[in-house]
């Protein structure tokens, strides 16, 4: 049979409306058609009548085939054997949708539950495809997210980081056949996989001593106050100066005091001694880890002002700051406890980093204009921090990256995250304007260049009472409110009892159906029972907020958890998920008495200080 590899197709502009129709009724915009499409795509039919793209003059040779002329789906097919993934809940990260075939291929063959997030760098070839072939399948496939469009590019980032924060997949980057590396899909591969590092090792190494932290606060909100309150003040064309603690800080740290008054001042945690020693007030400061020591924050300047803090700040500072305690990062379990007015914000992206904390209370505040300062992301002259402190050596990779004023600055692996952080922010939130004042250190995309001494003169230029935005914040709980949170919390405790009863079942049964998988057949009507017993339990366990805060800060092996969905399609599948299981449902009751004991300390220290203050009050 002869190749039909010089036979072009007509585009059908009826095909390429009902695409656009889709996409935009589900991402609210319409992909751009290239006026050059036909100069540089074209679209011929293979021996099987599918159709097959080409990149007019993009190789050495001529056109730029992507996909077969004889089979494309049977060689996408081959193709999707060979990548290596494992049996387990992944998200792909996908460079390239060529005609679609290869994703679709990959969709067939990976499970159900595996969630697709396309990166195609051209979107005028994807436009260009819209008018020769229905994807409505795929744009309207929950699994399947389309990044296309330069608004949607910008945001790829932040929401794969969210989906890996939510559901704890693996994570794997593929490229499609014929397209070539691409930087910002290279970018997006090496962020995500450095947070995914990173919350690992987070779990395992300071989630229960969060979640400690998490606690002290839920039964301490009755002198506290919450971030949605200022909201409603904050004026909105205030501007924020998120003051940081690189080296580059002593070049203008005196600079503040002509500013004071004429912006809002939220300083990091670890700025607070260099300002200390120029007798600089800021007029907040922000600190959000439950392991920093308060001593950085226990300083003159501090004394009267108040500290916007995550509900997981150390202990230590949040009593330093008793009655000063402004929270955000509420997540649901505060929700559930304290409720709607925490706001609260799930899966929340903060850089890793105190400043990117602060960067984000200013977009949740609705400030517009934000002034980095102490931003080096740089080592200056062997200084990792303006404080002169040894403790806290950055770690990773040391590297050469641009600087702010054209040169190349000594910088590493984990400041570039940080960086990359604020450039995602910036490109995601275009209706910002964003300072970089430091004056030094790394360049940071997206950002206007100015020394601070110009943005005293020409940005911060309005008179702002600050004093009196922070007086008199509504309380976060009242007494009767912190009761009926202790009455939650209460629940929880009863909760664990029964998630570990029900993981002493779950173990027996899953060492009974690990028996079946290897002996006899998944499929048996033995085994059908005993997974819908399976089912039962862990939808009891599923229904908890308690088992998702476990999940969340508890279990220190996040990667131990089950699937909330079985894949036990066959015994091949089965064998791997019963024996993790069993392992997992094992252990998890001894979890549940851990947890349930330190919850309960911290409620009776709750209370404990809440009869205190009555007795002083009744004293008065």
């Amino acid at each position: 049979m002869p190749v039909n590899d010089n036979k072009e197709i007509e585009k059908n502009e009826d095909v390429r409306a009902k695409n656009f129709e889709l996409f935009k009724k589900r991402y609210g915009e319409t992909p751009a058609i290239d006026p050059d499409e036909e100069e540089k795509y074209w679209m011929g039919e293979a021996n099987d009548g599918e159709i097959v793209l080409y990149i007019r003059n993009a190789s050495p040779s001529g056109d730029l085939r992507l996909n077969s002329i004889y089979d494309p789906s049977y060689e996408a097919q081959r193709w999707a054997e060979k990548q290596d993934i494992i049996n387990r809940r992944t998200t792909i990260a996908l460079l390239g949708i060529s005609t679609s075939v290869y994703l679709r291929a990959l969709y067939v063959k990976l499970r159900p539950d595996t969630t697709f997030f396309v990166y195609e760098p051209m979107e005028g070839l994807f436009s260009f495809l819209c008018a020769f072939t229905d994807l409505s399948q795929i744009i309207n496939d929950s699994r399947i997210k389309l990044y296309i469009t330069d608004n949607q590019k910008a945001r790829i980032a932040d929401e794969m980081i969210h989906d890996l924060a939510t559901f704890r997949p693996e994570a794997k980057g593929i490229i499609t056949p014929f397209y070539s590396d691409n930087e910002r899909f290279t970018k997006l591969c090496n962020e995500t996989e450095s947070m995914m590092g990173s919350t690992q090792c987070y779990q395992a190494d300071r989630g229960r001593n969060a979640l400690r932290c998490r606690m002290y606060a839920w039964n301490h909100m009755r002198h506290a106050y919450l971030l949605a309150d200022l909201k409603k003040r904050i004026p909105k064309d205030i501007p924020v100066i998120i003051v940081s603690a690189g080296p580059s800080l002593r070049k203008n740290v005196e600079v503040l005091k002509k500013i004071k008054g004429h912006a809002f001042i939220l300083s990091t945690d670890r700025a607070l001694m260099v300002l200390d020693e120029y007798d600089v007030i800021p007029d907040a400061v922000i600190s959000l880890d439950a392991e920093k020591s308060s001593d950085f924050m226990n300083v003159k300047v501090a004394e009267s002002i108040p500290v916007i803090c995550s509900y997981q700040l150390n202990i230590d500072s949040q009593k330093l700051f008793d009655d000063r305690r402004i929270y955000y990062h509420a997540l649901s379990y505060e929700y559930e406890l304290i409720g709607e007015k925490v706001e609260a914000q799930n899966g929340l992206d903060q850089g890793g980093n105190v400043s990117g904390g602060a960067f984000t209370v200013c977009e949740f505040l609705g400030v517009t204009t934000i002034i980095l300062i102490g931003q080096d992301l740089a080592f200056l002259d062997g200084k990792h921090h303006a404080d002169g402190r040894t403790d806290g050596t950055p770690l990773g990779r040391v590297k050469e990256i641009k600087g702010i004023n054209g040169d190349t600055v000594i910088s590493n692996d984990m400041w570039i995250g940080f960086r990359d952080f604020f450039e995602r922010q910036i490109e995601m939130h275009p209706e910002l304007r964003v300072i970089d004042a430091t004056e030094g250190g790394a360049l940071i995309e997206g950002t206007e260049i100015m020394t601070l001494e110009e943005v005293a003169q020409k940005v911060c230029t309005g008179d702002y009472n600050l004093v009196k935005i922070f007086d008199d914040l509504p309380v976060a709980e009242t007494d009767e409110e912190y009761l009926e949170t202790v009455k939650v919390e209460e629940q929880w405790i009863k909760d664990l009892d029964m998630i570990a009863k029900n993981c002493e079942e779950l173990e027996q049964l899953s060492r009974q159906l690990l028996n079946i998988s290897k002996y006899k057949d998944i499929g048996d009507r033995a085994a059908e029972k005993k997974l819908k017993k399976m089912d039962k339990l862990r939808e009891e366990i599923y229904t908890t907020r308690v088992n998702s805060l476990m999940e969340e800060f508890w279990i220190e092996d996040l990667y131990s958890i089950p699937d909330y969905t079985f894949m036990v399609r066959n015994n091949e599948e089965a064998i791997p998920v019963f024996e993790s299981a069993m392992k997992f449902f094992a252990k998890n009751p001894e979890d549940c008495r851990s947890l349930k004991k330190e919850l309960q300390e911290a409620i009776d220290q709750g209370k404990e200080d809440y009869e205190k203050d009555k007795a002083a009050i009744t004293k008065k």
